[in-house]
């Protein structure tokens, strides 16, 4: 009987999920993944205190899976790129569940690119071995699921339409239930949405140079790089909507420099701070009038 991983949809599932999802297919293990978020995985995340919305949710996602499978995936996600970290919070998420939780065995090793890519492999080949597979066979299942096809980005292509950039972290933005389906409440209103995984990540990095001080957070650089080059490419975006999560201390910080640039290129730019309390009336009533107004200036 082949084991079954459990894959907690959150934090960097967003990003890295079809890789791994697809790694343990090719071991002979059955994935399974936590589903959609929902007000019950929220409820699980909210018995937590001090830490942000998404970290909950995560938490949520993982308490779902404990009576379904032998192992849950839940890697020290410590750096994705060299020279930079991840938040603290996706660092310590192991330690977290393991203080909080009853789950089965949690696969949580390290993955570390600060010095070097070498250290990807390293944590493959740990990761095959807690669930009792060779090297070899950890090797080969990396390759083949390095070769499987990848989410198209978004279409950068000049159109008719009003262009909106809504700029967030993949975990914010692409869970529906987080964030109130802010992408697809946009397009029906025949509004074109880019977010930042439309722009690659040399292209955020070169963008990301006039702020400055280099941002040590990965995420945050990305979203803060991809951000600029939106709004000073050959063709601007109309608006830009910052989606961040109360208590993201990056992000306080990250949505107040791009709210300033914006001004500076005369593009109006929103905030919109969630938590698991956020009414979506409210909610609502922000992004209409909001877009409402990029409507009006745009007609002009």
């Amino acid at each position: 009987m082949s084991v079954r991983v459990g894959m907690p949809q959150g934090l960097l599932y967003y990003q890295y999920g079809w890789l791994w999802e697809e790694f343990f297919r090719q071991l002979g293990a059955d994935v399974v993944p936590s589903g959609e978020t929902t007000r019950m995985t929220l409820d699980y995340g909210s018995s937590l205190d001090e830490i942000c919305l998404p970290a909950k949710v995560f938490f949520g996602h993982a308490c779902a899976l404990r009576e379904q499978v032998d192992f849950v995936f839940a890697p020290r996600v410590v750096s994705v790129k060299k020279g930079q970290y991840t938040c603290p919070k996706i660092i310590a998420m192991p330690d977290l569940l393991r203080a909080n939780a009853k789950l089965p065995t949690i696969i949580d090793s390290e993955i570390n690119l600060l010095q070097s890519r070498r250290k990807l492999m390293e944590a493959v080949l740990a990761v095959g071995k807690t669930i009792g597979k060779s090297p070899l066979a950890s090797i080969c299942a990396w390759g083949q699921a390095w070769l499987q096809p990848r989410r198209l980005a978004d279409d950068l292509t000049a159109s008719n339409r009003l262009r909106v950039a809504v700029i967030g972290h993949p975990y914010i933005l692409h869970d529906r239930q987080v964030s109130m389906n802010i992408i697809n409440r946009l397009r029906q209103a025949a509004i074109d949405v880019i977010t930042p995984e439309a722009v690659s990540c040399r292209q955020a990095s070169l963008a990301a140079q006039p702020l400055g001080k280099e941002i040590f957070w990965s995420g945050s650089h990305h979203i803060a790089g991809a951000a600029m080059a939106l709004m000073t490419g050959l063709k601007p975006v109309d608006g830009l909507i910052f989606f961040t999560c109360f208590s993201c201390g990056p992000d306080a910080l990250i949505g107040e420099l791009l709210c300033q640039r914006a001004r500076v290129h005369n593009i109006p730019a929103m905030v919109l701070s969630v938590d698991e309390h956020t009414a979506e009336a409210g909610f609502i009533t922000r992004l209409e009038a909001f877009t409402d107004m990029l409507v009006r200036r745009w007609r002009r």
